[in-house]
């Protein structure tokens, strides 16, 4: 199957103008949500920020599934609490960070151990792990520290081409993982499946969907500029058009019975 950006944005378009209101009042409450639970300290409000993170991401999959498929989704259809998607969702969402979190320490690790400034990063850690927020000194002696390491890693060209290279690498992979949230929460694919079938899939076309993420930046951005308000209506189309794109390169079979609540 072949990707059309023009009619991925099209379809995302069209179908948040068919029930604008019920997207934005959606986006809008859970922003207030997560802005509540972060407010929860310690762990507790990280938890509950990714539990609220996780149930607006598959409220709004939801919802653009409907509209994709012609239909006006309800406040209630977005709001239905799905706990085997979201489970899903964070399962997929996980084995991703990780793998993105080796790439990126394996290529800070080296980049620094070529640049000979091993001795000056583990200063910086545990200086870190011991200061005292209110100790303007020994935060003044962070940030020199830091400014070291960044001066000596960028003046050595062997640091600066590992870490492109592992940059290059995050980057393929998460354009790759585009469609990660809707091959968990649709399709119902394992984790390691998931990561398998975006491999699979995207590569082929990996210039087209980099081109859709891209265009969706600047939706996003739009709506930034838009005194941040434009984010509710952005946030929205941007999903819309993801699941249109989904569509376009895998199928359009609600596998997981998510429109029934299953």
């Amino acid at each position: 199957m072949s990707l059309s950006v023009g009619t991925a944005l099209q379809d995302g378009w069209t179908t948040f103008r068919r029930t604008p209101w019920t997207f934005v009042f959606f986006a809008l409450f859970a922003f207030v949500l997560s802005t509540v639970v972060d407010l929860l300290p310690g762990f507790a409000g990280i938890i509950f920020s990714t539990l609220v993170d996780l149930w607006a991401t598959v409220g709004l999959i939801r919802g653009a599934w409907l509209g994709i498929n012609g239909d006006r989704p309800s406040f209630g259809d977005l709001v239905k609490i799905n706990s085997p998607a979201i489970w899903r969702l964070f399962s997929r969402q996980f084995l991703l960070t990780v793998l993105l979190g080796v790439i990126s320490t394996t290529s800070a690790i080296l980049a620094v151990t070529v640049a000979d400034a091993g001795e000056l990063a583990q200063s910086i850690y545990w200086r870190i792990q011991v200061i005292d927020p209110s100790n303007f000194e020994a935060i003044n002696r962070l940030f020199t520290e830091i400014q070291d390491l960044a001066f000596a890693v960028g003046s050595n060209s062997v640091a600066i081409l590992v870490l492109l290279i592992g940059a290059v690498i995050a980057i393929y992979i998460q354009v790759n993982q585009t469609f990660l949230g809707f091959l968990a929460v649709v399709k119902g694919l394992g984790p390691i499946p998931t990561l398998r079938e975006g491999f699979s899939t995207v590569q082929g076309q990996w210039w087209k969907v980099f081109g859709l993420l891209t265009m969706q930046l600047v939706i996003v951005l739009l709506g930034l500029i838009a005194f941040g308000f434009g984010l509710l209506a952005a946030i929205p189309v941007v999903m819309c058009s993801t699941a249109s794109a989904y569509r376009q390169l895998f199928c359009a079979d609600d596998s997981t019975g998510l429109l029934t609540g299953s």
